[in-house]
């Protein structure tokens, strides 16, 4: 049986589309639980119209704590978790369900998401496509992330490893610490068939979260001593913001320096030569036009990222080990 677990919080505008998408491919022996984050708009109303289980969390405690409630309380033996603000592509749940018994040893898998996000925007779309270029080189083959928005796990598995980290209350890296924990005891496949449209982040939201999730993904990195094979944490875009983040300063001391200028090219053409695949990718998709304006974006995220890890670095030796900040 599959058990579809969404965490939600204040997710109303969300909840129609989301439903709809999964009750439209229902497979047999599949049941659908809503933990509800303490909302204070109509997500549980509206989620209530569906032939859904809705629990209510006791207080507000972040996502990781409602998939831990979500699965104690599932009766599948494959849980498959989604995020709220999603919407399932025809034929993903039929996926999952045929994986897993054509694979009978496989205990994890997870999905991917369109290039073409919920919500429209050059950012939005951008991170779509960055994202999913960044993962489909890997289909079918080991990863070393796992992503809720769209992934699955028996439920054995999961249990037997203590499920989320709690101290985790946000949209974190609880994905990352837990994909850190499947991996030492079994591993976590890629299938590009199971597709999920999802909401990204506009600019302002992007900086912010980038700031966030690189702090604690530099820390848990410090923890854990591993690097991802997968997605936009892979090494490549990590080669590619160091030289962003070194180059930049370079184009204000190149009119008093003369080493600075060699320096900065040669900073520059690491940093293309990094991003080529991804650029070469949304040149054929969305276009010449819509690639080039994707180059400044990129280099100002990564900026923004190594600008993030720097202040992680320094930040670690005076942070909580027994806590992950909150």
């Amino acid at each position: 049986m599959i058990s579809v677990v969404i965490p939600t919080y204040n997710a109303e505008r969300f909840m129609p589309a989301l439903l709809d998408s999964i009750f439209r491919q229902a497979v047999d022996d599949m049941e659908v639980i809503i933990v509800d984050d303490c909302s204070t708009d109509d997500t549980v109303k509206i989620a209530e119209n569906y032939p859904v289980r809705v629990i209510r969390s006791d207080r507000n405690a972040g996502p990781a704590r409602a998939r831990n409630k979500g699965v104690e309380a599932a009766a599948g033996d494959i849980i498959f978790f989604l995020d709220a603000d999603v919407i399932v592509l025809d034929g993903t749940i039929r996926e999952v369900k045929d994986y897993f018994e054509k694979n009978p040893s496989a205990n994890c898998v997870i999905g991917i998401c369109s290039t073409e996000p919920l919500n429209r925007g050059f950012v939005p779309r951008y991170m779509a496509m960055f994202e999913y270029i960044h993962l489909i080189g890997r289909q079918f083959d080991r990863v070393s992330v796992f992503a809720p928005r769209c992934g699955a796990v028996k439920k054995e598995l999961f249990l037997r490893i203590g499920g989320y980290d709690e101290n985790y209350r946000g949209a974190d890296v609880e994905d990352f610490e837990l994909a850190r924990r499947i991996n030492k005891t079994d591993g976590i496949i890629l299938n590009p068939r199971m597709i999920v449209k999802h909401q990204f982040a506009d600019f302002r939201q992007a900086l912010k979260i980038y700031f966030r999730r690189t702090v604690m993904w530099v820390h848990l990195f410090f923890r854990e001593k591993q690097l991802d094979n997968a997605g936009p944490t892979s090494p490549a875009n990590g080669i590619a913001a160091i030289c962003a983040f070194s180059s930049f300063p370079l184009l204000f001391i190149m009119p008093y320096l003369s080493a600075a200028k060699p320096a900065f090219l040669l900073l520059t053409a690491v940093y293309l030569a990094s991003n080529l695949k991804w650029w070469n990718f949304m040149r054929k998709e969305a276009g010449l036009l819509f690639a080039l304006k994707a180059l400044p974006l990129n280099y100002l995220l990564g900026i923004e990222i190594m600008s993030s890890a720097v202040y992680a670095v320094l930040a670690y030796p005076f942070a909580d080990k027994d806590t992950v900040p909150g």
